[in-house]
């Protein structure tokens, strides 16, 4: 009777130190995963920013080309320009706060799209499927 409870003892210490290491390997993956995730976002939003960068720089130029030899004065073409500039930069500075919300709304969003999933994927079901409440 000794030995088995002993055993019995022993393999739920081993039984709980190997379901401690695995939920601590859970956890980094998860951890990895989500941090892979939020950056691969970001270096998307930062590659797509980039790129519109350089489109609008290009059509600002041709633009001011336009405008220069229209108004048959490249500095009065570019000045147009220089106003419209001046005038996406106030409507971005008034509208920070609503573009800050946005960007956090969508770092949170990829940090808890994995949570949700782990979430959905542990849900208790019964023999036929159906979640159990």
């Amino acid at each position: 009777m000794e030995k088995d409870t002993n055993q019995v003892f022993r393999e739920l210490k081993n039984d709980t130190i190997k379901y401690a290491e695995l939920k601590f390997e859970l956890f980094k993956l998860s951890t990895y995963e989500g941090t892979g995730k939020v950056s691969a976002v970001l270096s998307y939003g930062l590659i797509l920013t980039l790129l519109a960068f350089f489109a609008l720089l290009f059509i600002f130029l041709s633009a001011g080309f336009f405008l220069g030899e229209l108004f048959n004065s490249l500095g009065m073409g570019f000045g147009c320009i220089a106003i419209v500039y001046m005038i996406l930069i106030w409507i971005i500075i008034a509208n920070r706060h609503k573009i800050r919300r946005k960007v956090m709304n969508e770092v949170i969003a990829a940090l808890t799209a994995n949570e949700d999933k782990n979430n959905d994927d542990t849900k208790e079901t019964d023999p036929s499927g159906e979640a159990v409440s």
